[in-house]
């Protein structure tokens, strides 16, 4: 008897084993199904009034009056029709915006591309490790292991980045192996070469060169599954040598890239969908960068007709994004994930907002409200649209006015997916403001340091000298920005560089109410000097992090860098 007692002890034991392993088998997955899908759309160089979410209640007065002045005396078209268009790029862009939470004063973490997508990679201010600058993250990159995809990698989701990189070094070794199969001895750049050596230029052009990562930057060394992208500042729209597949240069790219690039994320979100796997996927599209000049495909371009080739077009790249926004949200609902889907939608800086020949046809109305343009620290090149969108979080459409970074994408991501968001990060978490009604700020300010450049926009017929020359000798600049208040420091502008300073000019102070003054009009720095030094003590507090440039100016750093040498 006492045998069978102790083998029927022991049978339920086993069972008892085996119930606990399933409950946790089962628990893991439905853990697991409840993650949330994530995904990030980003495009290159979109203005705050450009986006049709932000200027239903916009007027042509508030369209900067240079930039106006320059389309009114082309005369290709009108002030109007360019804000009708902007109004009807983006329709599904505006129904997500609808059913979701709308950041209003969203600011990117810099004014140029490079530096403003390390840092919203990283979730820290690149200022710290001595970036100003696009060429500063094209010489030193990421630091292995600060991409926060890592983090979602861990929490079990596959992970794919697909388009614009630009985060990391290029792989100089593929210029020393040509010049080698070339019997060149000397060593010459990839730019020196194409009058130099014609044959290794073109050669390294069509293995894919310029849009080439090292491994130390590559996406798949930090924190990505999958990657389909350039690690460039743009990509042809057709035709484009610049894309590599995972560690493999993919060709010449087929089809027009907004489309190509939707393709490929919509494949790995299916992979993952079929594997009742989670995703995390950075959809960072090409548009609309310059080298806007190529016509958009015809269903999209057929959209918007007018007189003006360059305003048609440029809506037509913008409709091409959201009716591709479009197509994946139709996917994702036929197979039933939508619904626990967490979408956001931003631009990495402002609009370059100029016509062609100068920084490509960027049309009105550019970043209306708001002055200046991409590579200037005026809000034109810094204010973004940012968009959330998850109906299983989203309880309710929500306009948010508190002070937020694109920085704070991906702290929110991983709170979503129920992670710990890393310490010591400027990024932080929006997800209480995401799902509840809360009023507390986020943050009491953000701040920028680096170059305050007209060479992006069009300022630069302002310059007496062209878009390179003009990017050397821009002055330094910083801003400080609170709820209520914009503090902008302006260094030395050296003579012969501006039409209205021919003799150059000194450095300035200018302070913003800016959710009053969005034009900023109105100069109160000798009003309120208390704010004026309160901003600027903050601001040098900030600076003593900084270090010194790995490629801009060291006199220029020197003038924002908050102590002497």
């Amino acid at each position: 008897m006492s045998e069978i007692r102790a083998r029927f002890s022991q049978l339920m034991s086993m069972l008892l084993f085996f119930y606990t392993c399933a409950a946790l088998i089962f628990s893991c997955n439905e853990t697991e199904a409840e993650k949330p899908n994530l995904l990030f759309i980003m495009m290159d160089d979109l203005g705050f009034g450009q986006f049709a979410v932000h200027n239903h209640s916009l007027n042509v007065e508030a369209f900067d009056p240079y930039f106006t002045e320059l389309v009114t005396a082309r005369g290709d078209y009108r002030p109007e029709q360019a804000l009708e268009f902007s109004r009807r790029a983006m329709p599904t862009l505006s129904e997500l915006a609808g059913a979701g939470v709308v950041f209003t004063s969203a600011f990117a973490p810099s004014n140029l591309c490079a530096p403003s997508r390390i840092s919203i990679a990283t979730g820290r201010t690149q200022q710290s490790r001595g970036i100003y600058i696009n060429v500063d993250v094209e010489n030193l990159g990421l630091e292995r292991g600060s991409h926060l995809a890592h983090q979602l990698q861990d929490l079990g989701y596959g992970t794919a980045h697909i388009g614009k990189w630009h985060i990391g070094a290029r792989r100089k070794q593929m210029i020393t192996e040509v010049l080698k199969r070339h019997d060149i001895d000397k060593g010459y750049s990839y730019g020196a070469l194409k009058t130099i050596h014609p044959a290794a230029y073109e050669e390294l052009r069509q293995a894919g060169y310029y849009g080439s990562v090292v491994d130390e930057h590559h996406p798949l060394h930090n924190g990505f599954d999958y990657y389909y992208g350039y690690n460039n500042w743009a990509s042809q729209f057709y035709g484009s040598t610049l894309v590599w597949e995972n560690y493999e240069h993919a060709g010449v790219q087929p089809g027009y890239n907004t489309d190509h690039f939707t393709d490929k994320a919509m494949e790995f979100m299916d992979g993952k969908i079929r594997k009742k796997q989670p995703f995390y996927v950075q959809l960072h599209y090409h548009a609309v960068h310059d080298s806007l000049e190529p016509k958009a495909p015809q269903k999209y371009f057929s959209k918007f007709p007018s007189d003006s080739y360059d305003l048609t077009n440029f809506y037509a790249h913008v409709y091409g994004v959201d009716a591709n926004i479009r197509r994946i949200l139709d996917y994702l609902e036929e197979r039933q994930v939508l619904e626990n889907t967490l979408i956001v939608f931003t631009s990495d800086n402002g609009a370059q907002a100029g016509l062609s020949g100068g920084c490509g046809p960027s049309a009105l109305p550019g970043n209306a409200p708001f002055p200046g343009t991409k590579g200037s620290f005026f809000q034109g090149g810094l204010r973004v649209p940012l968009v959330f969108y998850w109906p299983h979080g989203i309880n309710q459409r929500r306009e948010r006015k508190q002070l937020v970074s694109t920085m704070d994408i991906l702290p929110t991501m991983i709170d979503a997916a129920g992670g710990r968001v890393p310490s010591g990060l400027d990024g932080k978490s929006l997800l209480k403001w995401l799902t509840t009604d809360t009023e507390q700020k986020v943050r009491d300010r953000l701040m920028w340091a680096g170059i305050h450049s007209r060479a992006w926009g069009f300022n630069i017929h302002k310059s007496f000298v062209d878009r390179g020359k003009e990017r050397h000798f821009a002055p330094p600049a910083y801003v400080v920005a609170t709820d209520s208040f914009l503090l902008r420091y302006t260094g030395h502008i050296e003579p012969d560089l501006y039409h209205e300073y021919p003799a150059g000019a000194g450095p300035v102070y200018q302070l913003y109410n800016f959710p009053n003054d969005p034009a900023e009009s109105h100069n109160l720095a000798e009003q309120k000097p208390e704010i004026v030094q309160d901003l600027k003590a903050a601001y040098l507090e900030w600076s003593l992090s900084f270090r010194s440039p790995i490629t801009w100016r060291v006199d220029k750093w020197e003038e924002i860098a908050g102590r002497s040498y």
